[in-house]
């Protein structure tokens, strides 16, 4: 199972998530300036999103007697999993759309939508949890910032290379 491979391969897994998000900013800048960026960002979104929902809609092996949900802050902030799953496909969608604002909405609502139907449908095996939600929207933050960091970042230093290239 997942979860027994990250306990085991703690810092493994922890290597592997830094070097994933530093090649998603990398990407993420190239995206921004390429012809065709918009659409591989809307894919890579996507896929993301196919990702979340595969992770946190399918079913758990032990069904749930009754709903239950977590309305409880405990450390959400710590959840670097819960992070960084809402984190890549929202930077990826900010490129795509170019509306980071309206990505932020979506992925606070996706996040709590998620928790809904963990609490509605027990036979799941899921259990809503506020500190999911608030990982999950803190990820969705986080990408966005990122996003809108790295297309500022890009902007700026293109200016600066035909402004230096002009007075040549």
């Amino acid at each position: 199972m997942l979860s027994t491979f990250i306990v085991e391969n703690y810092l493994l897994v922890r290597i592997l998530l830094i070097g994933a998000l530093v090649v998603a900013v990398a990407l993420t800048a190239v995206l921004v300036r390429a012809r065709r960026g918009r659409r591989v960002a809307a894919i890579l979104a996507g896929a993301g999103l196919l990702v979340i929902i595969a992770l946190t809609l399918t079913p758990d092996t032990y069904p749930l007697d009754a709903a239950t949900c977590n309305l409880q802050p405990y450390s959400p902030f710590t959840d670097v999993y819960n992070i960084l799953l809402f984190l890549v496909p929202a930077l990826f969608a900010v490129v795509a759309t170019r509306h980071p604002l309206v990505v932020l909405a979506c992925g606070i609502a996706l996040s709590a939508g998620i928790e809904l139907v963990q609490f509605l449908v027990p036979w799941f095996g899921r259990r809503c949890d506020v500190d999911d939600w608030l990982a999950n929207s803190l990820g969705t933050l986080i990408g966005v910032a990122l996003a809108v960091g790295v297309g500022a970042v890009i902007t700026w230093w293109g200016k600066r290379r035909k402004s230096s290239a002009s007075s040549d």
